[in-house]
């Protein structure tokens, strides 16, 4: 390194860490991307539904217990 260059070793160290969570970054990102995917399946399916099947289905999540589905 020459003393020119303002970057220290541990900036470079810091630089190499950084670059070495692109797989992880890349994973994530694909976890993200299918999670979309299901949230616009499910809305695209709850559009078909009918005013009373929507109805039914809210008053049965209404009455699940907190944290557990209906």
């Amino acid at each position: 390194m020459s003393q020119n260059d303002p970057r220290s070793t541990a900036e470079i160290v810091r630089l190499f860490d950084v670059a070495g969570r692109e797989d992880d970054a890349i994973r994530q990102l694909d976890g993200c991307v299918a999670r979309l995917h299901e949230v616009q399946q499910a809305k695209a399916a709850l559009k078909g539904l009918s005013a009373a099947q929507l109805r039914a289905a809210l008053e049965l999540r209404r009455q699940a217990p907190p944290g557990e589905p209906a």
